[in-house]
C-alpha cells in the first residue's frame, strides 16, 4: 500500500475537480518529490477521450507546508 498525506487545501481541490467535472469516474493521484523541499502533487482523471486512461493533469501541490 501507498500512502502520502494531502492537506485540507489538497482535499478541498479534489472535491472541486470532482464537482466541475462530474462526468470524470475515476482519479489517479501521484507525488513526486524531485527535491529535498516537498513533494508534488497530480490529479489525471479523463475528461476528452475515453480511449485513454488520462487526458488530463492538474497539479494541487500545497507549497505552503514546505
Amino acid at each position: 500500500m501507498t500512502e502520502f498525506a494531502l492537506t485540507r487545501k489538497q482535499v478541498l481541490q479534489l472535491a472541486d475537480l470532482a464537482a466541475k467535472f462530474p462526468k470524470a469516474t475515476w482519479f489517479s493521484l501521484e507525488s513526486e518529490s524531485k527535491n529535498d523541499i516537498g513533494e508534488s502533487v497530480t490529479v489525471k482523471f479523463t475528461m476528452f477521450d475515453p480511449a485513454k486512461d488520462f487526458d488530463t493533469t492538474v497539479n494541487i501541490t500545497d507549497s505552503t507546508v514546505w
